[in-house]
């Protein structure tokens, strides 16, 4: 990051703080991305919702890994930037893994429109979620393809 002064994309992460492990991003690096006007994707593989999951082993459901493990993620970025603009859906939803290791309340791709009322529920207004569902990743995109 001190290094290249450019535009910074972290399209899959989630929070380090909620499910240790080094490949999840921890709050000193959230506040790097987003001084620098980055957007997070957050990932809804299950290893990276739910501390200490077991490829196999664990089950979403018995594991209580929902979509709303995945909105916990979004909240502690926003609380941390103290607004939304800087997380979105970096879904990971791209064939490498199926039901298994999805969130249980989700059964194709299109259950993403199930975060709207999710997000309802905890106090996201819709120019909110307009931004987690794509503004952020243009906005983004725009800005990056500009410099």
């Amino acid at each position: 990051m001190k290094q290249f002064k450019g535009p910074v994309w972290a399209s899959h992460h989630n929070c380090r703080a909620l499910v240790p492990n080094q490949r999840q991003l921890s709050d000193d690096q959230i506040k790097m991305l987003i001084e620098r006007d980055a957007v997070i994707g957050g990932v809804l593989d299950a290893w990276m919702l739910y501390p200490n999951w077991v490829r196999g082993i664990n089950q979403p459901k018995e594991s209580g890994v929902n979509l709303n493990k995945l909105i916990d993620h979004y909240d502690h970025i926003c609380q941390l930037a103290g607004n939304s603009n800087h997380i979105a859906i970096g879904s990971d939803l791209d064939g490498m893994f199926g039901t298994e290791q999805s969130p249980y309340d989700m059964d194709t791709i299109a259950d993403l429109k199930n975060l709207r009322p999710l997000l309802q529920q905890r106090g996201y207004t819709e120019e909110d979620i307009e931004k987690i569902f794509h503004r952020n990743w243009l906005r983004f995109l725009h800005k990056a393809w500009r410099t």
